[in-house]
């Protein structure tokens, strides 16, 4: 699985992002977790619209374009829910109460950092 971090503004918004391509693992996403940690992200490319069916704790969405702009934040999404996001080419799932105040950062860019696979 890929994994890598996110920032803006050269401030590291996760540490632990997950990278989902696969349908299995976009299907499953975070519906194994019990609870999660704020320096933990799934990131969907190529994806408009995420459920939280199963889920067990409400999460925090952002959209992002093509260009990883933040084009839409849908804080405090309840297990249950579908959510589609007109304009988003890919989309970041988040524990809800994240501090970050992506809603201030509407329309600037995220940089995708990968980290380097490591084998011991």
């Amino acid at each position: 699985m890929q994994q890598g971090r996110f920032y803006i503004q050269q401030r590291c918004l996760w540490r632990d992002v997950r990278v989902m391509k696969y349908f299995p693992q976009r299907l499953v996403g975070m519906l194994y977790l019990r609870a999660t940690s704020h320096q933990r992200a799934f990131w969907f490319p190529r994806c408009r619209s995420i459920h939280t069916w199963g889920m067990r704790f409400a999460i925090d969405i952002i959209g992002l374009d093509s260009q990883l702009r933040i084009v839409a934040v849908h804080r405090n999404v309840q297990p249950a829910r579908v959510l589609r996001i007109a304009g988003a080419d890919s989309i970041i799932e988040c524990g809800a109460g994240s501090p970050w105040p992506f809603e201030h950062w509407l329309g600037q860019s995220l940089t995708f950092e990968q980290k380097e696979l490591c084998y011991e």
